[in-house]
């Protein structure tokens, strides 16, 4: 998911909420049709999450993390907004808090209004600021956005199994190539921390941002060799990138590894 967004989700959701609470206060409707909005924004939040997880499971921690930091940023923002537009000041938010904004069954079995005091409603504001400055992090998302490792990496690891020699067949009876036999064997490169750290200073070097890095990373590719072997159609594909930037990524790594003196 593009980070914008993951950003504009979480906004967007957090805005119908409260917009819905504001028109039923400004039109004066009465408290039972609050509780019932009460419970359907329960249910626009927790739907999208359920829908993403039969049509992209592995992207649901990612949407998880976006929809949560987007709710915690904006949910006091619309709050305090739609409070003053609504007619009362967005003051009386941090010193009397919300009167009837909670649902909750009565003694009797029929839903009640329960208030919310600014000493519960202050400290909840806070959090869910902390939530949202942390979560939309896009250091935070790299890291915990991608679950294990990539469906689309597995499948290409499968694909490209070794070849085994035929049964009855021997080296002696395989015709070795004359280029490789005057030619020194050659190990591929391997990953290791140096590779990882030539590689990030390569991309950083290239104005690459920190969360495509690490995604590059998440996807397998270690050394500076292996990305350069990759088409930007892979790499688009492993990374989640789109197509135009991983052509740009591709060509500029390699025209600093061909003629940057690497």
């Amino acid at each position: 998911m593009r980070y914008a967004h993951g950003i504009i989700l979480g906004a967007v959701l957090s805005f119908v909420i409260f917009l819905g609470a504001a028109i039923i206060k400004i039109l004066a409707i009465p408290w039972e049709v609050y509780a019932v909005w009460f419970f359907l924004s329960i249910g626009i939040v927790v739907l999208p999450p359920i829908l993403v997880y039969f049509a992209r499971k592995d992207a649901v921690r990612e949407f998880l993390i976006y929809e949560a930091g987007g709710l915690g940023l904006f949910s006091p923002l619309w709050l305090i907004l739609f409070t003053d537009l609504s007619g009362d000041s967005w003051v009386v938010l941090f010193t009397e808090g919300i009167v009837g904004g909670l649902p909750a069954p009565g003694p009797a079995g029929p839903l009640v209004q329960v208030d919310i005091s600014n000493i519960i409603l202050i400290p909840i504001l806070i959090f869910f600021l902390l939530i949202g400055v942390i979560f939309l992090r896009p250091s935070f998302i790299a890291k915990h956005g991608v679950k294990g490792e990539m469906a689309e990496l597995r499948d290409l690891k499968e694909s490209t199994e070794p070849v085994t020699t035929p049964t009855g067949v021997t080296s002696e009876t395989i015709e070795e190539d004359p280029i490789e036999k005057d030619l020194p064997a050659v190990a591929p490169p391997e990953a290791s921390a140096d590779t990882m750290a030539d590689l990030r200073g390569l991309l950083t070097e290239l104005g690459t941002p920190e969360p495509t890095i690490n995604l590059i990373f998440n996807a397998g590719i270690a050394t500076t060799t292996d990305l350069v072997a990759t088409s930007p159609e892979q790499l688009a594909t492993l990374t989640g990138i789109d197509k135009r930037t991983a052509e740009d990524l591709h060509m500029a790594v390699q025209k600093k590894v061909w003629f940057g003196g690497i």
